[in-house]
């Protein structure tokens, strides 16, 4: 299990494949081993770099009260300059849509393409109002019933969530996890959420490479509307929707990375 320090923390990573490199970041709370079907997928084809966000996983916890989505796009850009990849492709989910994006915008060199996958620019106020609530639950709920009833009815579609051995399932490997995240990374990470909404709209338009913005159709967290905006403003982007909520990058996982294989094998033809 690589670490390196990374502005000052130390940083779990790991790397998959050989091939064009394809940076992988995760969202709340999530650790990068939240990205083990695309890994599966990708690596026969690509060079693959999954790391734990700070905070998070087996990366450290620092002090700060809040992780900047600028602070963590930092430290994106300074894990492919350690591993000296000069430029990757970048796929970020949730949160790490948000990261990919201000990646993209601080660091454009580094940027090959984008794949941004069930996230947002400027979310409405249902959106806000839900992660202010995950925040003051996380403090108050135990871990078990955080991902059963706090987490699972919002990344979940109807179809998945009527299937009781895919909670179960998805429970069991989540609670498997031995690196489980603390209340304060959560809180730490979310109003760095909070902080970035709404604040990148207008410069948007200055990404120029290939983009491929992703969603669920049963998304309820961040709807097709969020991404259909997003796409919008990005001058080289594409919109796809696949069947799912808003974690279908695991409960449609084929789909997901099929399209995703699409789109980098043309980045990569041209």
């Amino acid at each position: 299990m690589p670490y390196a320090i990374i502005n000052k923390i130390r940083m779990h990573y790991e790397v998959s494949g050989q091939g064009a490199p394809v940076l992988l970041i995760n969202g709340l709370s999530a650790p990068a081993v939240g990205f083990v079907l695309q890994v599966k997928a990708l690596a026969p084809h690509f060079q693959v770099v999954t790391f734990d966000n700070r905070g998070v996983g087996e990366t450290d916890l620092p002090p700060d009260p809040l992780y900047t989505t600028a602070q963590m796009a930092d430290d994106a850009a300074a894990l492919l300059r350690h591993l000296k990849l000069p430029r990757a492709h970048v796929l970020g989910a949730s949160m790490g849509g948000t990261i990919a994006t201000e990646l993209a915008l601080r660091h454009p060199p580094l940027v090959r393409s984008l794949t941004l996958a069930c996230t947002w620019a400027d979310a409405d106020a249902r959106f806000l109002h839900t992660i202010e609530a995950w925040i003051s639950l996380a403090y108050r709920v135990p871990v078990e019933e955080r991902y059963r009833y706090v987490v699972y009815p919002w990344i979940f579609s109807p179809e998945f969530l009527a299937k009781k051995d895919n909670v179960e399932q998805a429970f069991q490997r989540a609670l498997a996890y031995p690196h489980q995240t603390k209340p304060e990374a959560i809180e730490r990470q979310a109003r760095g959420i909070l902080e970035w909404n709404g604040t990148r709209v207008g410069r948007l338009g200055s990404i120029r490479v290939p983009a491929l913005v992703l969603v669920g159709k049963d998304d309820i967290l961040t709807p097709p509307a969020f991404s259909k905006a997003l796409a919008s403003k990005l001058p080289r982007a594409r919109l796809v929707v696949l069947p799912g909520g808003h974690g279908f990058f695991l409960e449609q996982a084929d789909a997901f990375n099929r399209a995703v294989l699409r789109f980098l094998k043309s980045v990569r033809s041209k």
